[in-house]
């Protein structure tokens, strides 16, 4: 398998999804602004958002995928494992479910105190997030077939899966727009094309297995051996993979006390999110079918070579994206999204915050490579571990923060709490032999952060020649024609 080929590929197909989920917060921000409505809506999308990197992409991908790495050679006993796992998993859902149409509006309550301080705010929440909640059946779903896939090293349907999603919802937006809707109308017309988004990705999905020739069906779940063990170890799992996510929903009870911070704090999510994605996650994904592989022929100078490649690949690019978010911070906000609904204010509030969680870029990339070499190797209980001891540190700059500087702790908790799991989930796979860092690579690391460092202080220097949308773009493609030759250059020559 071409690693450098199937991350290109995942990567490509996250991008697009990417662009067009940021056309789709484009759309949403000018006709929802960072007000009550906006926050209605992406509180309760963030619930079955929430389950899908939790479990269908999460948990249950990192348990599923170095198991069934060892049936895919045997069709059907891989068949068998897989259906028996999915029919499981429909029946959490369905008990999940059940249970959150009943507790909804405790679920809010939690998620999102500070709601009920707005009349029939936390009301019009609970009802948008009921509606929203189905999608965690298709979405999950999506993400186990997915799993799938990926361990037969076929990324790009799954890789495409997001972008159907930003497609569906900019349509609902278009349909917004041209039939004028407005208030809670809108709303109403975003979780239709969610649900529907949902079919359409399950259904690709499914057809996809089919010419495989891979039978996926729904069956009379069995509790087997293998059944306890993928359990186990999703339980276990749940915190590991689950510690941005959790820390997401920790930072939006704390936000949910300022008004517009939960907004705030989600665009500027989606920014850093941007490069990330495109980059880190992709790499991640590849990552765990490949290390699953070499580990299990305990080939580790394989493993070595892989983490160093992916290492040097992922940081020559998410240096100059993490500097160039933090000097272009305001411009990219005022003249990509300053418009309609959206203010001045809520571009400052959302920059600053961007200027923040930017910092974390490099240590949510480079966990990646970590986390998924642990669980390749079939280690899901230190990831939990670490995770935890991070998330304690989080919630604690939260709480301790907010009454000084308001929303923007969160993004403070979110960064040192993630260098601090960044840097004891490296310390564990060094204690276990199953990471080792080049001194070629590291050379390589050292000049991209300082070139990077150097092209960001230019454009920090040159904000106030950024005058609208085409300069804005003019010094990003300066900016890159001075980093990406001279990176790239190094980046073959350092030995």
């Amino acid at each position: 398998m071409s690693l450098s080929k199937h991350i290109f590929k995942v990567g490509a197909w996250t991008g697009v999804s990417r662009i067009l989920g940021f056309a789709r917060d484009l759309m949403i921000a000018a006709v929802l602004g960072a007000g009550v409505l906006s926050d209605i809506f992406l509180a309760a999308f963030k619930l079955p958002n929430l389950f899908r990197d939790w479990l269908g992409e999460g948990a249950l991908s990192v348990a599923f995928v170095p198991m069934f790495a060892e049936y895919k050679t045997r069709k059907n006993i891989a068949q068998y494992f897989a259906s028996n796992a999915f029919s499981w998993l429909m029946l959490l859902l369905l008990v999940i479910t059940i249970l959150a149409q009943i507790f909804m509006p405790l679920v809010i309550m939690g998620l999102a105190p500070g709601f009920s301080s707005v009349p029939g705010k936390a009301e019009m929440t609970v009802f948008i997030a009921r509606i929203l909640f189905f999608y965690i059946f298709l979405v999950c779903g999506v993400g186990f077939m997915s799993a799938i896939l990926n361990a037969f090293s076929e990324f790009a349907y799954a890789a495409m899966m997001p972008a159907l999603l930003n497609v569906f919802m900019i349509g609902g937006l278009l349909f917004v727009k041209y039939f004028g809707l407005a208030g809670t109308g809108i709303l109403y017309v975003l979780s239709a094309a969610v649900l529907v988004a949902g079919v359409v990705q399950l259904a690709l999905l499914l057809w996809r297995l089919s010419r495989r020739q891979f039978g996926l069906k729904i069956i009379r779940p069995r509790m087997t051996g293998n059944m306890k063990t993928l359990f186990k170890r999703i339980g276990v799992g749940f915190i590991g993979t689950g510690f941005y996510q959790i820390n997401i929903v920790l930072g939006t009870l704390v936000a949910s006390f300022q008004s517009g911070a939960i907004s705030y704090l989600y665009y500027a999510d989606r920014m850093v999110q941007l490069p990330f994605a495109i980059i880190g996650l992709a790499a991640g994904t590849v990552l765990l079918t490949s290390l699953s592989d070499a580990i299990k022929r305990k080939n580790m100078n394989s493993v070595y070579r892989q983490q160093n490649a992916v290492m040097t690949g992922t940081l020559i690019w998410i240096f100059p994206a993490m500097f160039g978010l933090i000097a272009l911070a305001v411009p990219i906000m005022q003249f990509v999204f300053e418009r309609g609904a959206w203010t001045h204010a809520a571009t400052l509030a959302t920059a600053a915050a961007i200027m923040i969680q930017a910092l974390a870029l490099p240590a949510m990339s480079t966990s990646q490579i970590y986390q998924k070499t642990l669980y390749a190797a079939k280690d899901m209980k230190t990831p939990v571990k670490l995770s935890v001891i991070s998330l304690f540190v989080s919630a604690a700059i939260y709480i301790a923060l907010f009454h000084w500087i308001g929303y923007l702790a969160v993004p403070v908790g979110s960064v040192v709490g993630g260098y601090l799991r960044n840097t004891l989930l490296v310390a564990a796979c060094r204690r276990r032999g199953l990471f080792k860092m080049s001194g070629a690579s590291m050379r390589r690391i050292a000049v991209f952060l300082c070139l990077a460092a150097v092209m960001g202080a230019g454009l920090w220097l040159a904000r106030g020649a950024i005058t609208g949308l085409t300069s804005l773009v003019l010094a990003i493609a300066l900016a890159g024609a001075f980093y990406m030759p001279v990176a790239l250059f190094i980046n073959r020559k350092v030995k």
